[in-house]
């Protein structure tokens, strides 16, 4: 039942991602920024800290082809930034895993990373032909302290999360 917990909780904010914060996020229309939320970026990057970089990029390369058919019209872009964001940023020292500031610090980094690989991609295929500059006010950074916002919620229940699933673990091997 456990092995399920996390999949479930990411799917989740994958879905929260998706339509609670159309609900309550006002159109693009009535104001000069967008807003980006990246909830399943967030526990990517958590997930590659606390359990190694192999299940991260496989979360990542998992979640990002679900990205890629709900989301988008391009199959592979977010399958592959999700993945490498996963695997740069699998920071697995005991000194990321307890300090609160690391993992700020790993996750905002990703989350630019990401973001700006996206958008690299798809200005590069011709997709889209926003410049930089208005890329980078309008979207970047009001998506960066959203999802900055964000992830000071969500550190402390995936600390606890992981800490109960490494204890789960350690009694099923005694």
């Amino acid at each position: 039942m456990t092995r399920f917990l996390l999949p479930a909780v990411v799917f989740v904010l994958f879905v929260l991602e998706g339509t609670w914060f159309q609900i309550f996020v006002p159109a693009m229309e009535e104001r000069d920024y967008t807003l980006v939320p990246r909830f399943v970026l967030i526990a990517v990057v958590l997930i590659s800290i606390f359990r190694g970089p192999g299940i991260g990029v496989l979360f990542g390369v998992t979640l990002g082809v679900l990205y890629d058919f709900v989301y988008t019209d391009l199959l592979g872009i977010y399958m592959f930034s999700l993945g490498f964001v996963a695997y740069i940023s699998a920071f697995t020292y005991t000194a990321v895993r307890i300090s609160y500031l690391w993992q700020m610090v790993i996750i905002l980094s990703a989350i630019f990373i990401f973001e700006w690989m996206t958008y690299g991609l798809y200005y590069v295929i011709g997709y889209t032909d926003m410049l930089f500059e208005d890329f980078f006010l309008i979207r970047l950074v009001p998506s960066w302290i959203l999802n900055g916002a964000a992830a000071l919620l969500l550190l402390y229940p995936f600390q606890r999360l992981f800490r109960k699933l490494d204890e789960y673990e350690a009694l099923q091997q005694r």
